[in-house]
């Protein structure tokens, strides 16, 4: 459904070789959860990588996430126990909100000689 640009990059989730739509699940269980640089579609199995947006997305989170807990948190001078859930919530938010709905998709065209 997403139109594609002339970068490759297609609407979120979306795979740019046969336009399939990867649900949340999709993308929690193939993308945010396993720590690859590379994922294949369930539909047509052709690897995709994330977009150079995405990567940037996650940086940005990462090193908000890491500022809230290395910085802010031992700042508030909480008790133990609720720094360390507030920790653990922030780390979930990111991994099950964040990550799955902001991955978008791009197909990388490498010069490669054979």
């Amino acid at each position: 459904m997403g139109l594609q640009f002339m970068s490759g990059v297609v609407e979120m989730g979306e795979c740019p070789y046969c336009s399939h739509e990867w649900t949340y699940q999709e993308k929690l269980l193939g993308y945010a959860l396993k720590p690859r640089t590379r994922i294949r579609c369930p539909r047509c199995r052709e690897y995709l990588e994330p977009s150079t947006l995405t990567i940037l997305y996650d940086y940005v989170a990462i090193i908000g996430l890491a500022l809230m807990v290395f910085l802010l948190i031992p700042i508030m001078g909480w008790p133990v126990p609720v720094s360390i859930a507030l920790s653990v919530l922030l780390l979930g938010v990111y991994m099950a909100v964040f990550l799955p709905l902001t991955i978008r998709f791009k197909r990388y065209r490498y010069n490669m000689k054979e």
